[in-house]
């Protein structure tokens, strides 16, 4: 349980018939309007991890995905959003290298299902059977730089298949919003990307996999979980970015001594300590008294 099974994807679709985010889960977030920060560095990361900018042979892991395994559909409690953007870049590129032929043999089920679906509403699965059975787009322009002209968000929505009522469901919208987002980032790639991150033998992008199975999730668990759920601040959010940076860099960086240690500690586990203990304490006294948080104190 600690560790989960590696996979990417498109492997998960040889454990599991179809994924489902199940009716109890919130709209799809991660293509927003509002949520361009978030978008653009994961697909950033995404980006280098296919193109191999980052020079190296290590796949890129998006940490655990987890959910509930039943009678080969696999609902999903955690990882939704970052699903989801696979999902829809995996389509992506198929259209760019002409393997959409591929990728239906892949993500569509025998009865011209999606493999990958939701169930926040009808609208929602029907936008994702129908991007799969029906989700071809002709491209208006020949330049050499294979970007799409209008966009690929014009393209599937001026598309016969495309219904307009479906531009009232959030989910939808977002999907439509981040693979304009896609599109932006990966037009310009050279290489059949597709068969990239298709690849299973030595995948470039991965995540650890851990199905629960055992543990009987109902609606009641996905819903205390997702209550739980609020806005990060932006202090949280640099957090989580400054500690990545640190890891990136962790071996150019000083050691640190903890009063608790007997050997001195490398610069991440010193700053993941430091951060939220001695430092956490020095700042309560400049919180703000009415909801005692100091986010906006700290990020100062």
């Amino acid at each position: 349980m600690n560790i989960g099974e590696k996979l990417s994807f498109y492997g998960l679709f040889d454990r599991v018939d179809l994924v489902e985010i199940p009716i109890i889960q919130r709209d799809y977030a991660q293509g927003r309007k509002d949520e361009s920060e978030v978008r653009d560095l994961f697909l950033e990361s995404l980006f280098g991890a296919l193109t191999n900018q980052t020079n190296t042979t290590q796949s890129l892991n998006l940490d655990f995905i987890y959910g509930d395994v039943k009678n080969g559909i696999f609902s999903v409690l955690d990882g939704q959003q970052r699903l989801t953007t696979l999902f829809l870049l995996h389509w992506f590129l198929a259209v760019k290298n002409k393997d959409l032929t591929e990728f239906r043999q892949r993500f569509m089920t025998d009865d011209g299902q999606s493999r990958f679906t939701y169930k926040t509403r009808s609208s929602s699965t029907e936008f994702f059977n129908a991007l799969v059975k029906y989700g071809e787009v002709k491209l208006t322009s020949e330049k050499t730089d294979c970007s799409f002209e209008p966009s690929i968000k014009d393209l599937v929505c001026d598309s016969k298949w495309f219904y307009l009522a479906w531009k009232q469901d959030p989910t939808v919208q977002a999907c439509l919003y981040m693979l304009d987002a896609i599109e932006d980032k990966f037009s310009l790639a050279e290489g059949d990307l597709y068969k990239r991150i298709t690849t299973i033998d030595s995948p470039y992008i991965t995540f650890q996999f851990l199905p629960l199975e055992s543990f009987g999730l109902s609606d009641e668990l996905y819903i205390k979980m997702n209550a739980r759920g609020k806005p990060l601040t932006s202090f949280e959010n640099f957090k989580a970015k400054f500690e990545k940076s640190i890891k990136l860099c962790i071996e150019l960086l000083p050691k640190y001594q903890l009063d608790f240690k007997e050997v001195k500690v490398n610069s991440y586990e010193y700053f993941i300590h430091k951060i939220d203990t001695n430092w956490a304490e020095l700042f309560w006294s400049y919180r703000n008294k009415s909801n005692n948080t100091f986010d906006e104190e700290i990020m100062n």
